[in-house]
């Protein structure tokens, strides 16, 4: 062939590569847009292959991975990014998310110490650190981060909701519930809060109150399994409810998955 045939032919081959590269990250964005995360996954993947440093493409691969559930994967790429001190605050904070699910909770907290030396009032991260302080049992520092962030967002009813359950948590059942209603106030369709709220009365073996908010959180959410759980354990301490009432509701709670209420069959029900 001849030399200068054999040049053109090699240009245009390298063309096509490039434009096929450049098709699987538009695609892959397209993917991601339309949140076909799995189908976009694969697209990044490729085009990952032959541009590794490319920030956007790794950032919205390890979105997609924490999408599919996919925590490992995504932390890896969130870390990635860090390391190359690119979009680290947005970095540092999908890491911390993917530390949360992954049941990491110092990581959380340590990955949030450096995020928030520099953006004190960052409310993911106030948020992120304070469930995660919760997590691990330190009560009076979640409250703080939590508190902050309530009087950032007076209405941000997950912090609320958080602040409560590190209230309970530490065994200051006034102030918990006090929470869970500021959340219930402005949005009365927060099965959780009623659920928080009928653990407290349990704790606090006010037996009615907790079945009244644990039926509240049903009636919410009808396959709320949990809830039917603690509400027939409840029922079991309560002298106006028959071990009956109790079994049947340790039957719904199986029914939709939790273990617990299976547990309870067994022991009170057989």
């Amino acid at each position: 062939m001849h030399l200068k045939s054999y040049f053109l032919m090699l240009i245009s081959v390298l063309l096509l590569l490039s434009c096929n590269m450049d098709g699987s990250r538009d695609k892959a964005d397209e993917l991601f847009q339309e949140g076909q995360f799995e189908a976009a996954l694969d697209q990044y993947d490729k085009f990952i292959k032959y541009n590794p440093k490319d920030e956007f493409a790794i950032f919205n691969r390890g979105r997609s991975r924490e999408e599919t559930g996919d925590f490992d994967g995504a932390y890896d790429d969130y870390t990635k990014l860090i390391s190359m001190r690119i979009n680290t605050k947005l970095a540092l904070v999908a890491r911390a998310r993917c530390s949360f699910n992954l049941d990491n909770y110092k990581g959380v907290v340590m990955d949030m110490n450096t995020l928030l030396k520099q953006d004190p009032s960052n409310i993911e991260a106030l948020y992120l650190r304070g469930t995660s302080l919760m997590k691990l049992g330190k009560n009076n520092q979640a409250t703080n981060d939590l508190d902050k962030l309530v009087s950032i967002e007076p209405e941000n009813v997950q912090a609320l909701i958080s602040r409560g359950a590190a209230y309970a948590r530490g065994g200051q059942g006034p102030f918990a519930i006090e929470n869970f209603d500021r959340a219930l106030a402005i949005d009365p369709g927060l099965e959780v809060a009623y659920f928080n709220k009928g653990v407290v009365f349990v704790f606090h073996e006010y037996w009615s109150e907790a079945i009244r908010n644990f039926t509240k959180a049903i009636d919410l959410e009808p396959e709320y399994a949990e809830a039917y759980t603690r509400r027939g354990l409840t029922k079991l301490n309560s002298r106006r409810h028959s071990i009956k009432q109790a079994c049947d509701d340790f039957e719904k709670g199986e029914e939709y998955g939790d273990e617990a209420a299976s547990a309870g069959l067994e022991e009170y029900c057989k």
